[in-house]
């Protein structure tokens, strides 16, 4: 069912001027042959485009990325990803909790790479690198640096632990010495678990006696 023109800025919490601006820049298209009525998708269209410009998105770049990959869907989960399967790099902060600045910081780093760009340049992201970049994220919450995260990295190899083929052909040496190094990863992660569950202890007895003590007051 198509919208007014005055029901579609309402509804998208937008100027008319904004709308012209986005129609110009072909972001949002009117019903064929009638300016003052709008499909469905124009709806669904302008709200995609007010979540990029939320990200810093200029108007001009978004249309580059529409006429690149389209503008994102909903993937099985609700999460954003273009039409291609891949993510930008403001979906892919949004999707981790991150800041683009971040990610862009990690990938000068070495820690993280975009899969390919559009003929505009824009990074554009697997599914899966959502998972590496909570990855390295988590590591930081231990206090390693990011020099000691990219050697973590390469440790863990492709899939981020789950195979080990990538040290298929590799000399015994080496599998030894990445043995070693992973030994003593899980062994500082069990001291780390350790030492949180005696201090989660304290907290948790804390806790308890302050709310029991405040419950005698009443």
């Amino acid at each position: 069912m198509d919208l007014s023109r005055d029901e579609l800025v309402q509804r998208l919490r937008i100027t008319h001027g904004e709308l012209d601006e986005w129609i110009e820049h072909g972001l949002v298209s009117p019903a064929t042959g009638r300016s003052e009525r709008f499909p469905e998708q124009a709806l669904e269209d302008g709200e995609l485009v007010r979540r990029f410009r939320t990200l810093g998105y200029a108007l001009s770049e978004i249309g580059k990325i529409k006429r690149s990959v389209g503008l994102p869907v909903r993937d099985e989960k609700g999460h954003y990803v273009t039409r291609s399967g891949f993510l930008t790099i403001g979906e892919l902060a949004e999707r981790t909790g991150l800041n683009v600045r971040t990610i862009k910081f990690w990938e000068e780093k070495g820690l993280v790479a975009p899969s390919r760009r559009t003929d505009g340049g824009f990074r554009l992201y697997r599914p899966a690198d959502a998972e590496l970049v909570a990855f390295i994220r988590d590591l930081q919450t231990f206090n390693y640096t990011l020099a000691e995260i990219g050697i973590i990295l390469k440790l863990v190899g492709p899939g981020y632990g789950t195979v080990g083929e990538d040290l298929a052909g590799a000399p015994a040496d080496e599998v030894r010495k990445a043995i070693s190094a992973l030994e003593f990863l899980v062994g500082r992660m069990r001291e780390v678990r350790d030492a949180s569950t005696r201090v989660e202890a304290v907290f948790t007895r804390r806790l308890r006696a302050v709310s029991r003590m405040l419950r005698g007051r009443s």
